[in-house]
């Protein structure tokens, strides 16, 4: 099973997008007309649903309940996807070391993708993080990948021994405009995709 971070947000952002420009010639073409009225009366319907389809995706993204992606399945943030094969905890002085055995791969059928920029971490039920321990031995995460490849490699963490639930997350760019992404991880206010190591 693959759990995508947007499913339909960013086709429906798209039409929203070609039908604003459409009331934007509109409004150009009565302004050149010299049809204040018209180009006044046009301005305020954008505004209104504007407002509209934003109180929309900030309302979706507190109705949906959270995802969360158990081990063997599969997340993927645009192209770029990551699954949690198995993993190993090793006691080491006053913490423990999670190793998690993922498989990372590309969605896409042209073109490359990775992760750059991003980084990972496991989060705990008490909202602690923990980073990802650097290891020049293993495949970097953010290997650039071609068109549906895929490549093994692993994930070390140090953690409290006192944790009880751990989460895989990651911070990285985004673009401004998948906030208005409707049901997207990084819509206004939408809660991220938990993916599940313990």
């Amino acid at each position: 099973m693959i759990v995508h971070s947007d499913a339909v947000g960013s086709m429906v952002f798209f039409f929203v997008m070609v039908g604003s420009a459409l009331m934007l010639v509109v409004l150009l073409m009565c302004l050149a007309g010299r049809e204040f009225r018209l180009a006044g009366k046009i301005f305020g319907w954008w505004s209104a649903c504007f407002a509209t389809y934003t109180a929309l995706t900030i309302a979706v993204s507190l109705l949906l309940p959270q995802k969360v992606v158990n081990p063997g399945q599969s997340y993927c943030v645009d192209s770029w996807c990551i699954s949690i094969q198995s993993v190993t905890k090793t006691a080491l002085g006053q913490n423990v070391a999670y190793k998690a055995d993922v498989r990372i791969f590309s969605d896409l059928n042209r073109g490359t993708t990775s992760a750059k920029g991003a980084s990972l971490y496991l989060a705990d039920e008490r909202g602690r993080r923990f980073p990802l321990v650097p290891d020049s031995s293993v495949i970097p995460f953010d290997t650039e990948l071609s068109p549906k490849q895929s490549v093994d490699t692993s994930l070390t963490f140090l953690v409290a021994p006192d944790a009880r639930q751990l989460f895989l997350q990651g911070d990285g760019p985004s673009l401004w405009i998948t906030k208005f992404f409707i049901g997207d991880d990084s819509a206004w206010l939408h809660r991220p995709t938990l993916i599940r190591v313990l």
